[in-house]
């Protein structure tokens, strides 16, 4: 029997790590690093690693699914680990990256834990990087498992990973989507019906407006540029430097060829440059649009400096494309938001997901004309535009709903990397369409089949 034991701590958006085993073979799915979690506690349970683990899969280049990579890669030294060209290409300087987050934090909040690892830690790890093809079966050696990877339209480089073995057939989505995006195409996803789907529901507790689809989204966010310009303001948007930053630049980029915003400058993070670069060489060997758009040479974005912000002074017709997304403390976006508060004709916008809790999260519900939480002993003035575009690299609720239950058609459903409520909409909403389908939502830690037993 094969068995899949959810490896994230709690039914949420974590550390999405999943196992697969069968007799004494065994797969893991991912391995994360929560990014709302510290220390030890942001990782999966990584205990429950059997030692004679056989591959690891990758899905893709977000932290969540890869920040605990060099930890498994260390403790489990035969282990393949197979992941496509992008996806190692874009890994291996946001590993780097995150030894230089871990360290900072020891240095300036006594963090005696971190790093988790080490940048050697991180070179040890990439070493033994095999790169996978899409459309090609993976044998894992002797084991009775065989993979196919799948584009997920997601990020450069992103699979679902349809597994097989003993005559059945299982996908995990990894983060999907089903819609194109400024360089992604949708997800070019296999055929159904398949006995299991493990499923992301990141989505599944925030319904998709009729008629506000992408390029509804996308013309407003330009319209708001040129309504923030044409008052004399600077725009910022906080994006993830892998994945939304070269996203918005491309729509940028075509935006001002068009002479549907002025050619304005643009300033991207030192990291987003790097991941941009990299989303350039790798522009004709993963499947999407503009493919031979090279975005630094073209777009010509501008590298920003973080030691220019004491003395920074915001001039109108600038867009600040900077990193973090969740506008974490001490990070670019964090910081220079500060400027953009008591300045009316300046504009913040959201262009992704934006955790609650998180400082992102907070100023989109303080709005223009209220206060956030910023670090300070007071609440701190919102005068300036904040708005949101549903730019989502993730498919919709109702576009997963429909291709689930329609296309993929599966025996079972396995419902991961989604909060409760989010969880909770699919799993009623596929109950009532597809009460045959037998929907689970596995406990953390404790193995179950992965296939419906129909004995």
């Amino acid at each position: 029997m094969v068995t899949f034991t959810n490896l994230t701590r709690a039914p949420e958006i974590g550390a999405n790590s999943y196992l697969l085993r069968s007799g004494d073979h065994s797969v893991l799915l991912d391995a994360g690093m929560h990014p709302r979690l510290d220390g030890w506690d942001a990782t999966p349970l990584l205990d429950q690693i059997p030692e004679d683990l056989d591959a690891i899969l990758v899905s893709h280049a977000h932290h969540d699914h890869i920040g605990s990579l060099p930890l498994v890669t260390a403790a489990h030294l035969g282990a393949k680990v197979l992941m496509t060209s992008g996806t190692a290409a874009l890994i291996e300087p946001l590993l780097h990256n995150s030894v230089n987050v871990m360290t900072r934090q020891r240095r300036e909040l006594g963090r005696t834990d971190y790093p988790l690892y080490t940048h050697r830690g991180v070179d040890d790890s990439a070493v033994i990087w095999e790169l996978a093809n899409l459309n090609r079966p993976i044998q894992i050696d002797s084991s009775e498992f065989e993979f196919v990877l799948h584009d997920a339209g997601h990020v450069a480089g992103s699979v679902m990973t349809e597994i097989r073995t003993d005559n059945h057939r299982a996908l995990y989505t990894g983060d999907f989507n089903l819609q194109r995006q400024t360089l992604m195409l949708p997800c070019q996803h296999p055929s159904g019906p398949f006995d299991t789907l493990i499923m992301e529901t990141t989505r599944g507790a925030q319904a998709a407006v009729p008629g506000q689809d992408r390029a509804f989204f996308e013309e407003a966010l330009l319209a708001g540029i040129r309504q923030t310009f044409e008052r004399g303001g600077a725009v910022l948007i906080p994006v993830f430097a892998m994945g939304k930053t070269q996203e918005v630049l491309a729509l940028l980029h075509h935006a001002r060829l068009e002479g549907k915003i002025p050619k304005a400058p643009i300033y991207i993070g030192g990291l987003g440059r790097a991941m941009t670069e990299v989303y350039d060489r790798q522009r004709t060997l993963n499947p999407r649009q503009h493919g031979n758009l090279r975005l630094i040479p073209e777009a010509q974005p501008e590298t920003f400096d973080p030691r220019r912000l004491p003395n920074l002074r915001l001039r109108g017709g600038h867009i600040y494309l900077l990193s973090s997304g969740m506008m974490t403390a001490n990070t670019t976006s964090h910081t220079i938001a500060r400027l953009f508060f008591p300045r009316e004709h300046d504009s913040i916008f959201f262009v992704g997901y934006t955790d609650p809790s998180s400082p992102s999260g907070l100023l989109r519900q303080a709005g223009q004309g209220g206060a956030v939480d910023w670090g300070d002993t007071a609440a701190v003035p919102v005068r300036c535009e904040v708005r949101y575009f549903d730019l989502t690299a993730h498919a919709t609720r109702e576009d997963i709903l429909r291709w689930a239950c329609d296309e993929i058609q599966p025996s079972r459903v396995l419902l991961v990397h989604g909060d409760p409520d989010a969880q909770a909409w699919f799993a009623a909403q596929i109950a009532q369409q597809r009460p045959k389908t037998e929907v689970v939502q596995p406990p953390p830690g404790q193995p179950i089949p992965l296939f419906q037993d129909l004995s």
